[in-house]
């Protein structure tokens, strides 16, 4: 299935001129209306089932790039979305390959548009899974990214932007409070199994948990841990290394 990114959700099902601003006044995010978000160097189709890109993440996207397009890499996005940030990163570079995961059909059916759409399914496997639950166990990376749910459903709810906790994917957003620093810990765990000796792992997260989970991460035998902040100068990437043998 490949859709167009030249036609709107309106033009596509012929809604008038009246529903679109009803849809805007009650605050509906405008890429869903239009159906595409500009993320990176690309256009993405967006649907509810996605959480829109940020430009945010694009930085997260940057640091990659500048960081590593020297070398061949296999690629590993969890909880991909759209797919933004690993196409992105396949896009910038012809030579990586990359597995996208995400635990939502719906999600991973518009990650699978934007790789066609992007002329990139020859360098992409989609993976439905629940982290990594349903990767191969054989599998192995170079560099895992991820953007995964990482506000706590009570405690950080209140941060959050009405329209964004209106309208956008719950699953892709929030994990329960009383979950919340085991759900990473077992993620972390599972980030160290599948990345190669020497391997990165890149994570975007909440500002008031990325102290703790640098320490999390050492603890588990990381090294090079960094906490890195946005262009607001706000805590907004963890960024990890896997040591190689001695």
């Amino acid at each position: 299935m490949e859709v167009s990114l030249d036609q709107s959700f309106y033009a596509l099902t012929e809604i008038k001129i009246e529903k679109l601003e009803e849809d805007i006044l009650s605050g509906i995010p405008f890429d869903y209306l239009r159906g595409k978000s500009d993320f990176y160097e690309s256009v993405f189709f967006v649907n509810e089932n996605v959480l829109i890109p940020r430009p945010e993440t694009e930085l997260l996207v940057d640091m990659i790039v500048q960081n590593h397009s020297n070398k061949d890499l296999l690629v590993a996005d969890i909880g991909t979305g759209t797919g933004c940030i690993g196409l992105s990163l396949l896009a910038k570079n012809t030579t990586w390959k990359g597995t996208l995961v995400d635990i939502s059909p719906e999600a991973l059916e518009v990650a699978q548009i934007n790789s066609q759409n992007l002329r990139l399914t020859d360098r992409c496997a989609l993976i439905l899974s629940d982290r990594f639950q349903k990767v191969p166990a054989t599998f192995r990376f170079d560099l895992i990214v991820s953007n995964p749910p990482y506000i706590k459903e009570s405690t950080h709810r209140y941060l959050v932007h009405q329209s964004v906790n209106s309208f956008e994917p719950h699953l892709a957003l929030y994990l329960k409070d009383e979950e919340y620093n085991d759900w990473f810990e077992d993620f972390f765990k599972e980030v160290y199994s599948y990345l190669r000796a020497d391997g990165f792992f890149y994570m975007e997260g909440h500002e008031l948990e990325l102290g703790h989970q640098k320490d999390q991460l050492e603890k588990l035998g990381f090294v090079e841990v960094e906490v890195i902040q946005d262009l607001t100068r706000r805590d907004r990437f963890l960024k990890a290394k896997k040591k190689g043998p001695s």
